[in-house]
């Protein structure tokens, strides 16, 4: 008897097992819903992730008729996404930061949850006239449940996520876990967006602060650097390389002197010409630009693509005498942009060429200093610059 009531107690467990993950109890709309939201995020604008990730959190939530989706811009609470609103008329809704969504709990205190308020009236004391009939056009004034979370980043409330119910009683626990959870997601992405901005400024600071180095020293280099920047983004655009590609030359080449601050002042401001050993200790420029720039987190690419650009086409430059396809691409875009601002540029020991008499000597060079593919995408440049 024993041995038979054990074995019907398996089997019922067995049978209770199988009734709860039977197919028909998964939602797997829901689940694909879920995932679609986060499929190719990261390569999205901002305003495409906001609208992805918020159509994604409002499919998902049954009992939501009406939504939007309040960013800070300038100490505004601003509508940029919505959804089943007149987005013309949301549009006028913008609360100032301090007034911020008088009726919701909406401080910078406020944890990130999903809160539920139910507005049977507005407080028309709370609000000018224009905003109370705003309100009122939206369907918003009176008679709705909100379910809303805030965005936050540092303890601010950077915006704020909300879904409107206007024929039931409310919103379940599942409907509040889920708007909380894309809360988050959406507070990590503008945490993160506020760490990119920092690193940029950091770095951006970082490259000026060397630029001013050796503008301080080499007075016949200000506004050289910059210039060959310039250039040397015109000719890459020409050539149609990649943006990436285009902004890591564009830091190459501002920096691409930086190592002239091993240089003495002496030399580098010598009003005539220079002797044979002056000329030498001048050549170890680029070794040095190397060695300050390796030391930079995430510079690798930039410090060999400056390393390299005083490097000639056949073989003639320096410091290695590389030749061809041995010198990176990139450094051959810096080498001609240097070399045209050289010779614009006036001396102390010479007066500037003509723009004219540059290409000139550009054309001459072609296949010897200069990539044939460059020195043509170069010319056409710099003649636009004489035109304009």
């Amino acid at each position: 008897m024993k041995d038979a009531s054990r074995r019907l107690k398996k089997s019922l467990h067995r049978k209770k097992v199988a009734c709860a993950v039977r197919p028909e109890n998964v939602d797997y709309n829901k689940i694909v819903l879920a995932v679609d939201s986060f499929i190719n995020i990261h390569t999205m604008s901002n305003k495409d992730f906001l609208e992805k990730i918020f159509v994604g959190a409002f499919k998902l939530i049954p009992e939501a008729e009406k939504g939007s989706f309040y960013e800070l811009i300038d100490d505004r609470y601003v509508p940029i996404v919505s959804s089943g609103y007149d987005l013309e008329v949301l549009q006028k809704l913008v609360f100032n930061r301090e007034d911020a969504f008088a009726d919701y709990e909406c401080s910078d205190s406020a944890r990130i949850e999903a809160y539920e308020k139910y507005i049977d009236e507005r407080d028309d004391t709370r609000f000018s006239e224009e905003m109370i009939n705003i309100l009122r056009e939206l369907g918003t004034y009176s008679k709705y449940t909100s379910l809303y979370a805030p965005i936050q980043v540092e303890g601010v409330n950077v915006g704020l996520i909300c879904f409107d119910c206007f024929t039931k009683t409310g919103f379940t626990k599942t409907s509040k876990k889920i708007l909380k959870f894309y809360a988050q997601i959406i507070s990590n992405f503008y945490t993160q967006k506020l760490l990119y901005e920092k690193e940029k400024k950091m770095y951006h600071d970082v490259v000026a602060a060397l630029v001013s180095a050796i503008e301080v020293k080499d007075k016949y280099t200000e506004g050289h650097a910059q210039r060959v920047r310039e250039y040397s983004c015109d000719i890459a655009k020409e050539l149609q390389l990649s943006n990436s590609k285009i902004n890591d030359i564009s830091t190459a080449a501002l920096l691409h002197d930086i190592g002239k601050i091993g240089i003495s002042t002496e030399i580098l401001n010598k009003p005539g010409k220079l002797t044979k050993d002056e000329y030498d200790i001048i050549k170890l420029h680029p070794i040095y630009t190397k060695t300050i720039l390796e030391k930079i987190s995430g510079f690798s690419s930039i410090a060999n693509f400056a390393y390299n650009h005083h490097e000639n086409y056949n073989g003639t430059g320096y410091p290695r005498g590389l030749k061809y396809d041995e010198i990176p691409f990139e450094s051959q875009i810096i080498q001609v942009a240097d070399a045209y601002d050289a010779m614009t540029s006036e001396r102390a020991y010479r007066k500037a060429l003509s723009t004219h008499q540059a290409l000139k000597i550009i054309s001459e060079e072609t296949g010897k200093q200069f990539n044939p593919k460059i020195a043509k995408a170069a010319i056409k440049v710099f003649s636009k610059l004489t035109s304009s």
